[in-house]
């Protein structure tokens, strides 16, 4: 299958309103290479934007969606809000956030990457948990956020935005947001421990909880209400629109497959000018 071919799925999990695109993505790339891209992102031009799939490797989707080697920054993940940025010329602008990415040989904790940086990726582990990739054309600016209920409900996506912002330049009206895969609302079973975290954190999010024997959540929508809180236009945010606990044939999941389960990324760059 060749870079520019692929599988086309669309979503039967939920997401709204109706002026935003419907949740899409599209399957590239076979074996190690294996990966999908939401085609608000793909529209981008120099843009590299990824989400592996089950069995996939994040450094073979990279090398063969980019078409060249880049480095793939990443953090050591603790499902807070920390946003990170890289490489070491920008941490004199990152307005005291915490450690930078890139200043030693272990990631630092995090659950955001932001650059405008050409010629790296930024990179994001999950299996479950929402892989969230934002770019902003006119400043450069870039994101990769791990988003599980923890990160959610500290508001990580709103953290991130905020960086790209202060940071780095970027209008929230100016952004592109792609959620990929997670775990959707027909699966996310959680207790009332969950539910209180994210109404405590955001009481509008009592709209992405679904009623039950066992409440679900639907994380993508309270995400996605943390993007518009922050100014992000509703046709400039989309979704895979794939949950993984039901796709076992495509997916990781941990809550399906507990210890056995793999883990996948969503990692997103700018390929290098001179290429």
């Amino acid at each position: 299958m060749s870079r520019r071919t692929g599988v086309a799925y669309t979503a039967a999990v939920s997401f709204s309103p109706t002026s935003a695109p419907p949740p899409a993505a599209v399957l590239r790339g076979a074996g190690a290479a294996r990966r999908l891209e939401v085609p608000l992102l793909s529209a981008v031009p120099r843009l590299v934007h990824l989400f592996t799939v089950k069995g996939a490797e994040p450094g073979a989707a990279l090398r063969e969606a980019s078409g060249s080697p880049l480095p793939l920054h990443t953090l050591k993940q603790v499902h807070g809000a920390a946003v990170r940025l890289v490489p070491w010329d920008e941490a004199r602008r990152e307005l005291a956030r915490g450690p930078v990415a890139g200043g030693s040989t272990a990631p630092p904790e995090g659950d955001a990457l932001a650059t405008r940086r050409a010629g790296i990726a930024l990179g994001v582990r999950v299996a479950d948990c929402a892989p969230i990739l934002i770019v902003d054309e006119r400043s450069g600016a870039l994101a990769a956020v791990h988003a599980g209920w923890r990160g959610t409900a500290a508001g990580v996506l709103r953290a991130a935005i905020g960086v790209l912002r202060e940071a780095l330049g970027a209008r929230p009206s100016d952004l592109r947001v792609g959620i990929g895969p997670s775990i959707g609302p027909c699966c996310f079973e959680v207790g009332e421990e969950v539910v209180e975290a994210l109404v405590r954190a955001d009481p509008g999010a009592a709209a992405c909880v679904l009623p039950g024997a066992r409440r679900r959540v639907d994380l993508v929508e309270a995400n996605r209400r943390q993007a518009l809180d922050c100014g992000v236009p509703p046709p400039r945010i989309q979704a895979a629109g794939l949950c993984t606990f039901c796709r076992g044939d495509l997916l990781a999941s941990y809550r399906r497959d507990r210890k056995s389960a793999g883990r996948m990324a969503g990692i997103i760059g700018w390929r290098s000018r001179d290429l």
